[in-house]
């Protein structure tokens, strides 16, 4: 690891501001994040929850026990003052570049309902463990390909948490993740991820048992978005090589 992060060469910046520095390894696939902690909120936090890099290895660890695809946390420390992560890379584009740049033909439509009824499950797996992933905009959710189908994966896990108001954090991750515009998201699909999101959750739970209840979930949510959008503009996605599109359009979602 002190060879890794020694190879200034081999490391390209990605990202550089005052809270990170973000750089991508390519030959070995690997992301390193450093994060600055000398504001005295942050050295709050960092004594009584740990570093940032710490906070995202067992958000990472909480992942995937609950089943759910996050990049592999390969080390994290403290470098030159800073609380640093290494992690494995996740293949695959981001969700809203995906849909932006592969999936606007109304020949693809019926890839994209199996997208978001992945999305719904894979959402529904991690509040039916009562996890709250920190940040789960459409962009922090990887289509990764596989050989036996493409899973979503979550990033940017540093606030993923078990929280002690797990409905608050549902009802804002669920905001999260649906705010796409018309663009990008019709009304049944926006149905197909609900049914697919509740299903999830173990029989006998009061989503399962109570009509009512996801209703007003889904009503919330989307009553959510739009008062958002009233208030900002939807975020676009970023353009992306039209090449992505090859290594996905002849999978299905992995079982």
């Amino acid at each position: 690891m002190e060879a890794l992060l020694g190879d200034r060469a081999g490391w390209k910046v990605v990202k550089d501001n005052a809270r990170n520095l973000i750089c991508y390894h390519p030959a070995d696939r690997l992301y390193f994040k450093s994060f600055d902690h000398s504001s005295a909120g942050e050295t709050l936090k960092r004594a009584l929850r740990g570093s940032r890099a710490r906070r995202t290895l067992l958000g990472t660890r909480l992942l995937q026990e609950a089943g759910c695809l996050a990049p592999d946390v390969v080390a994290c420390g403290t470098l030159l003052h800073q609380d640093f992560v290494v992690m494995e890379d996740l293949d695959g584009p981001q969700l809203l570049n995906a849909l932006h740049s592969y999936l606007q033909e109304p020949e693809r439509r019926a890839w994209r309902r199996q997208l978001y009824r992945a999305l719904g499950q894979t959402i529904g797996t991690l509040h039916a463990a009562r996890i709250a992933h920190g940040d789960l905009r459409p962009n922090n959710v990887i289509i990764h390909p596989g050989k036996d189908g493409y899973r979503l994966g979550l990033i940017d896990n540093e606030r993923t948490r078990r929280p002690v108001r797990f409905r608050r954090e549902q009802l804002r991750n669920l905001k999260q993740i649906m705010l796409l515009d018309e663009r990008y998201i019709t009304a049944a699909e926006r149905r197909t991820f609900f049914a697919a999101y509740f299903s999830r959750f173990p029989q006998g739970h009061r989503l399962q048992r109570s009509r009512a209840a996801r209703r007003a979930i889904q009503r919330t949510v989307i009553d959510e978005v739009r008062a958002h959008f009233s208030r900002r503009a939807p975020v676009s996605g970023t353009p992306i090589p039209a090449e992505g599109w090859q290594a996905l359009a002849g999978l299905q979602p992995a079982s």
